[in-house]
């Protein structure tokens, strides 16, 4: 098993053996890669950090006014400073479409700012916009722009989205009103065409019908009773006469007095068209006559007829039993034209319900709209003071773009140690592929390996003349390489101490026009 000793050793004898390759090798690819990292363009970053401020007042007035979170504005933020049309709005303001020739080329130029420009965000209320551009001026200039003008556009599309807010609540409010009048207005006409059985209950409306169908029957039987009391008076009348007749004497001095009590008590129950009042009356004239004529009373008594108290007295209860059978009657009709109307209100209450039932859900749902609508109305008004004061969250640009003046791309420095360590990876690799293409036999083990057999091996003879000759030349291809690697390694420093001569001999020189674009 062969150690790790002896494998390096085979290693460093591979490498030894060809020494001259792994050192051309590396030393082009250090080269190539340290020398071209002055040939690439310059790359100048700028960049601007702007703070999503949130205003003290906004917590206050927290869930009185309604304004965007931070969450909501950080999410569409990228997207909407990169969109085509605000880059394109940013290129024309600084001239740069002027310098393209047709569309074309113009969309191509909105691609690659849209592509190289950078948003990066720091939690919920920090983001940095930077931009690599070979003119710095242009790229600090293209930053300060697009910042300026996102900001600029979001104050004033907060405000007009305020506005308008506050615009249609208010048409909104004004038409729900109109709605909610419309409501009212249709319930008080129907209440007041159906009347209150609109709001009775239907097990009232039957409870009421009861009752009176009971008063009903109670009147029944006593109209009954009084129609045959009335039939057995009428009855009574027919079999008594309604006068009778009286003696009077005609010598008695009280005559007058007793025809005029008797006048009394028939102009109590009769009209004066009476027969008997007639009569007595005629009476109570002769008597006086003869009195002031001096003529005296003829002896005897006189006969005269007067009504019969029994058939005043029946016929009196006639007229009460009829007025009160009458009564009755009037009350009977009363109670049927009521319970009439009940049984038709009864009849009615479930579509007059389901009407009424209609137009108050319609009034309510009107009013909660419109009650809503008159606080969404404040709130806007809020929100719309907010945004005019600019009491809301705002965007404050805390480190607007400056020009830079050192150049992020190409990273020299990284890259002349890249190249340093890609040009010894680069030579060592050439070493094993130009090793593992050599087909000549090394060792006595490949021999072995191969079936032969080893009867013996001659040692390398080295001659004093040839050793020297190759002493002497890998002393200067050392000293060569190590003074070439010296000067990447001076190169390295160079750019770490951020000098800029060797830029300036290549300008001297003329090479920087070579310098890719």
């Amino acid at each position: 098993m062969v150690s790790k000793t002896e494998e390096l050793n085979k290693y460093l004898k591979m490498l030894m053996k060809r020494r001259y390759l792994f050192i051309v090798v590396s030393l082009v690819v250090m080269s190539v890669i340290a020398w071209g990292s002055f040939f690439l363009p310059k790359k100048y970053e700028a960049s601007s950090t702007v703070f999503i401020e949130k205003s003290v007042i906004k917590d206050l007035v927290k869930g009185i006014t309604f304004t965007p979170s931070v969450e909501d504005k950080v999410r569409i933020l990228r997207y909407a400073m990169l969109s085509r049309t605000f880059v394109t709005n940013v290129l024309k303001s600084l001239d740069v479409d002027t310098k393209v020739k047709n569309e074309k080329e113009l969309e191509k130029l909105i691609e690659d700012f849209q592509k190289r420009t950078q948003i990066s965000i720091k939690g919920n209320d920090l983001f940095i916009v930077s931009i690599r551009d070979k003119d710095p001026k242009l790229a600090t200039d293209y930053v300060n722009t697009l910042v300026r003008k996102y900001v600029e556009e979001n104050v004033s599309s907060k405000r007009q989205d305020s506005y308008g807010a506050n615009r249609f609540i208010t048409e909104q409010l004004k038409s729900f009103k109109d709605k909610l009048d419309q409501s009212e207005n249709q319930i008080v006409a129907f209440r007041q065409k159906r009347g209150v059985s609109v709001g009775v209950d239907e097990s009232l409306l039957v409870k009421d019908i009861r009752t009176f169908q009971a008063d009903l029957d109670a009147i029944r039987i006593k109209r009954n009773e009084l129609s045959a009391t009335r039939d057995a008076l009428r009855r009574q009348l027919k079999n008594i006469k309604p006068t009778t007749v009286a003696l009077m004497s005609r010598e008695s001095s009280s005559e007058v007095e007793m025809l005029e009590r008797r006048l009394k008590q028939l102009t109590a129950n009769y009209t004066d068209n009476y027969p008997d009042v007639i009569r007595i009356k005629s009476l109570i004239e002769s008597h006086k006559k003869k009195q002031q004529s001096g003529q005296p009373a003829e002896g005897g008594k006189e006969e005269f007829s007067t009504a019969n108290p029994v058939y005043q007295n029946l016929e009196q209860q006639l007229y009460q039993v009829e007025a009160e059978l009458e009564a009755i009657n009037a009350k009977q009709r009363q109670l049927h034209a009521t319970i009439g109307g009940k049984e038709q209100e009864l009849r009615n209450v479930p579509a007059d319900q389901k009407t009424l039932t209609d137009l108050i859900k319609e009034r309510d749902a009107n009013r909660q709209i419109y009650e809503q609508l008159l606080t969404r109305q404040g709130q806007a008004e809020l929100t719309k003071q907010m945004e005019v004061e600019d009491k809301a969250t705002t965007f404050r640009v805390v480190d607007p773009a400056i020009v830079p003046k050192k150049p992020v791309s190409p990273d020299r420095v990284k890259m002349i140690i890249m190249g340093i360590l890609a040009g010894f990876i680069a030579g060592a690799a050439a070493v094993f592929v130009m090793e593992m293409f050599d087909s000549s036999v090394k060792d006595v083990t490949s021999l072995k390996k191969l079936g032969y057999d080893v009867l013996a091996v001659i040692p390398t003879i080295f001659n004093q003349e040839e050793t020297d000759a190759v002493t002497k030349k890998d002393r200067k291809v050392y000293v060569v390489a190590g003074c070439y690697f010296a000067l990447i390694c001076l190169m390295l420093t160079h750019e770490l101490l951020e000098l800029t001569l060797i830029e300036k001999v290549l300008t001297k020189l003329g090479l920087d026009q070579f310098i890719m674009s």
